[in-house]
């Protein structure tokens, strides 16, 4: 049997008037949901890992229900919607984004996928239709789109699904409906030759999707009270990394530069975050200028100014080591291979040449850990006394 990639599903089920049309029986929205229900129940009895959320769009776009992979819960949601209103199609794609964005900060992020539901007849507003669709696609959240029976602009559908990078089923019959159903619910087959575990390796990505700490004024009452539940009245307000509630970096207060995770609630500052962030192993994390909560793994942003400061500081150190010892500090160079580097290190480039790593390429890594910066074998060789263009460490190859 085919190995399966789990996926986290959002179904975007237009619910506007126009649903209501009994070209399908006994309408098109309910036949829609009979659908969707047999949809989830064939994924997840051949793939119990996936989950799904709901979004409805009426007046305006709603979260239904939260990802779960429970089948009962599903179907009970999707009978509950009803028909009313028009339908903002932009801004129900942009919450499905949202919905989908907030579950890739988790550790273990599945596939996000999206599955608008629509028979095409939507309301034009000031939201940037197309740009939401571009975000979804620079996000990597592929849109497939069911079209729900003869619309006047299946142009707009098809473009949703063409720039998505995602798939679109032309159901113009209850059968039709039926097959495009069986088909979305049994794609989820893994490529052999595509590595999955790249999801959420691009440090682009990860710095659009992280989300921001919390300031101690962005709680809500109902989050500050939980965090004094579990913390207790007096450390609400201390740094669970430093357990101070000053910052040892800037000797600031909390209030100033105390955040707080916003899936959690765990308290720390931001400098004391982004030591956390330099001190773990994961390289395109460190590129991306993110962090992971150090309690719930949730994907965090580091404020870019903070970052620069580290840097900063890390080039100062490193200067002062080179006056002291009257000359640059020596690294091992390490050679490697393009074909062992982790997904996105191949889309960096050579700081001499400035051009990017082709498949099985020998390049050279500068030793530095707080460098990583890495060169064509000629380019290297190029190098003014065998010193790193980026740090300036005296690099020694063997």
């Amino acid at each position: 049997m085919a190995e399966k990639i789990p996926e986290n599903v959002v179904l975007c089920v237009d619910t506007s008037r126009s649903m209501i049309r009994t070209d399908y029986h006994p309408n098109r929205l309910s036949s829609s949901v009979d659908a969707l229900k047999s949809l989830v129940k064939l994924r997840l009895e051949t793939d119990p890992k996936s989950t799904f959320a709901i979004v409805s769009f009426l007046e305006k776009p709603t979260l239904i229900l939260e990802f779960t992979n429970i089948i009962n819960v599903i179907h009970d949601h999707l009978d509950s919607l009803r028909i009313g209103g028009k339908s903002p199609l932009a801004e129900a794609l942009a919450l499905s984004v949202k919905v989908a964005v907030r579950e890739l900060r988790k550790i273990d992020a599945k596939t996000p996928k999206i599955l608008l539901v629509s028979d095409g007849n939507y309301l034009q507003t000031d939201t940037d239709l197309f740009k939401i669709v571009k975000l979804s696609r620079s996000l990597n959240i592929k849109i497939d789109v069911f079209r729900i029976g003869e619309t006047s602009d299946y142009k707009t559908m098809k473009k949703i699904s063409e720039l998505s990078g995602g798939r679109i089923f032309y159901v113009n019959s209850p059968e039709s409906l039926v097959d495009a159903a069986h088909s979305f619910a049994t794609d989820n087959v893994k490529d052999p030759g595509l590595d999955e575990g790249s999801l959420v390796r691009n440090p682009a990505i990860l710095r659009k999707i992280a989300a921001d700490p919390l300031r101690v004024q962005d709680l809500t009452e109902d989050q500050e009270q939980r965090i004094k539940q579990l913390r207790g009245e007096a450390d609400y307000k201390k740094c669970s990394i430093c357990f101070s509630e000053t910052d040892p970096s800037s000797k600031g207060t909390f209030f100033l530069t105390g955040r707080y995770c916003p899936n959690c609630q765990s308290p720390f500052h931001i400098h004391c975050l982004a030591g956390w962030a330099a001190s773990q192993n994961e390289r395109n994390i460190k590129q991306s200028g993110t962090c992971r909560c150090p309690h719930c793994f949730y994907l965090l942003r580091i404020p870019s100014e903070v970052s620069q400061m580290r840097k900063l500081r890390t080039l100062s150190a490193l200067s002062q080591k080179k006056t002291e010892s009257k000359g640059p500090i020596a690294f091992q160079a390490m050679k490697k291979n393009t074909s062992d580097l982790e997904g996105d290190d191949l889309y960096s480039s050579c700081p001499v040449c400035n051009y990017i790593f082709e498949l099985e390429q020998d390049v050279i890594e500068c030793g530095n850990p707080d460098c990583g910066s890495m060169y064509h074998l000629e380019c290297f060789s190029k190098l003014t006394n065998h010193q790193c263009k980026v740090c300036g460490s005296k690099l020694t190859l063997t």
